[in-house]
């Protein structure tokens, strides 16, 4: 697994890799598999998350059911689901919605849904059987019960939730964001909803990114038509609940602001709150480089990165100006290293006299005394 070598547990298991990989075999062959406790960890940026994280021969089990049915249900996801899918992220789903806007010769009216701690929310017994509805290997279904059976949202957010809502009275919910199974469960579970927007609604444009989905229509009062019908069949059919607060119906030719980016017909900007959040955090590793907490190369590496995903909007002018930070940066690192080399020390600085110091000079004379 990329980007895992390093990490204790993947050296611990790669020591006796092939005594390990049949220890996983035998107990995934006779079902006694079951999997290590999760690692929780909370990451605040861009918002405040749960993440936990599996051990790392569950990981090993995790890409090998990925590795299995991912290309099975790639055959019957809809063209306009973008998430954890191969071809189609962020920049995909952003030249579609250029496209629905483009193509319309009449203006369009945008409306954004947002379902209210999807992850947390998905129920254990309704993914079961959308899944047993495809899958029909016993073992294979008693493996993924193993898995989405592993984890429980709990009580962490029930303050978000009425007490008679399905997210408490349909039983065990939530699957962790940080398995890979997580992504597939997830697609799986709003193909549902996918399927409903199109054969039943009849949506010509329709987006959906993971928990968000965006639908475009010329008329306003359509839409809140089909944003009141998606309400009610994700909550009775999926058990899940559109955050109210966050639905939004505006014109598009405002800007349709969708995965990072503000999207028009014919150009693009980012965000304003992910250029702001990209500035915090670059702004502290440049500062980590003068203090020798991070290297040069890994900043680099992380600017080249954010450059690549913000070169798909009109963002030249902010670029430039964040390589004159950069710059500054690179240049003072130079002279505090050049200093280091030969020797080189500012002077300390003298302690400043107070003007009611004894020795200081705009005293009297009888108070220097």
């Amino acid at each position: 697994m990329v980007g895992k070598r390093k990490n204790d547990k993947a050296a611990a298991s790669n020591y006796n890799l092939m005594s390990n990989l049949l220890v996983l075999q035998n107990e995934l062959v006779n079902g006694s598999y079951q999997p290590a406790p999760y690692r929780n960890r909370i990451i605040k940026e861009p918002k405040l998350r749960h993440i936990q994280a599996p051990d790392f021969r569950d990981r090993i089990v995790h890409h090998a059911i990925h590795d299995v049915l991912n290309p099975f249900y790639e055959r019957h996801f809809i063209p306009d689901s973008y998430a954890c899918r191969p071809r189609r992220g962020t920049h995909s789903a952003t030249a579609k919605i250029q496209y629905f806007l483009r193509s319309s010769k009449k203006p369009l009216y945008a409306c954004k849904l947002d379902i209210s701690k999807f992850y947390a929310s998905v129920n254990h017994a309704r993914l079961k059987q959308l899944l047993a509805e495809k899958v029909n290997d016993p073992k294979l279904l008693a493996l993924l019960d193993v898995i989405i059976d592993s984890t429980d949202s709990g009580t962490e957010y029930d303050y978000l939730f009425a007490p008679n809502s399905f997210f408490h009275t349909k039983g065990s919910r939530g699957i962790p964001i940080g398995n890979l199974t997580s992504q597939l469960f997830a697609n799986i579970y709003l193909h549902h909803a996918d399927m409903y927007a199109k054969q039943q609604l009849k949506i010509r444009r329709y987006i959906r990114y993971m928990d968000d989905i965006l639908i475009f229509h010329t008329e306003k009062n359509q839409l809140h038509d089909w944003q009141q019908a998606m309400t009610e069949f994700l909550y009775n059919d999926l058990y899940l609940t559109i955050n109210p607060r966050k639905i939004r119906t505006y014109p598009a030719r405002l800007g349709v602001d969708f995965v990072g980016y503000v999207i028009y017909p014919h150009s693009m900007r980012l965000r304003g709150s992910s250029v702001r959040r990209f500035k915090k955090r670059y702004r502290k590793q440049l500062n980590g480089l003068l203090a020798d907490k991070v290297s040069k190369n890994s900043i680099q590496m992380s600017f080249d990165a954010w450059t690549a995903h913000a070169r798909h909007a009109n963002t030249n002018r902010l670029v430039e100006h964040l390589r004159g930070w950069q710059d500054e940066y690179w240049f003072a690192y130079a002279v505090q290293k050049y200093a280091r080399k030969n020797h080189i020390f500012s002077p300390p600085k003298q302690n400043q006299l107070s003007l009611f110091d004894d020795a200081c000079l705009f005293c009297p004379p009888d108070r220097r005394e």
